[in-house]
């Protein structure tokens, strides 16, 4: 509904005294939008933000693989755990290292999982996923870790011994 204002004026004296009366006239437009066609132009934008946000998925970067952040993980703090170890051995494709404190912590398989334990109790889960782990020392000096994630994709790290004397 519009509403109209039109002004007048007419002179009542010869003093020249205008008086300014109001008409108000109320008119319809029919050219407005109706629900129908609101309904049509939110169904068009709708579709339109979902294939455009489909079209920016593909061109984002892919992130890491959580495995393989695991993993690198993993790999960084076993070196930590051998570096600060008074001894290192590996026993049945385990390796087991004992802290200057005396105690005896020991990363082994156990089903698809890489845990840790201090000794013998505990079960604490630092890889998940894994088909396969294979330790390996080498003269006494070099200790290889390598990991085989349920892909078949695999990871190796070498690890120097120290000896502290």
């Amino acid at each position: 509904m519009n509403t109209k204002l039109v002004y007048r004026s007419e002179v009542l004296t010869k003093k020249s005294i205008k008086l300014v009366r109001v008409h108000s006239r109320v008119t319809f437009k029919n050219n407005g939008y109706t629900l129908v066609e609101s309904m049509i132009a939110l169904g068009v934008l709708i579709v339109t933000s979902f294939v455009i946000t489909l079209l920016f998925t593909h061109l984002q970067k892919q992130p890491q693989s959580v495995q393989s952040e695991e993993t690198a993980l993993f790999f960084s703090m076993i070196g930590k755990e051998i570096r600060e170890a008074a001894t290192v051995e590996v026993r049945n494709n385990a390796l087991f290292i004992l802290l200057p404190t005396g105690e005896m912590v020991s990363f082994t398989r156990y089903h698809s999982l890489i845990r840790k334990q201090v000794n013998g109790l505990g079960h604490e889960v630092w890889v998940q996923n894994i088909q396969d782990m294979k330790v390996e020392e080498i003269e006494n000096q070099h200790v290889y870790v390598t990991l085989t994630d349920q892909d078949g994709k695999q990871a190796r790290r070498s690890y120097r011994r120290i000896h502290h004397e």
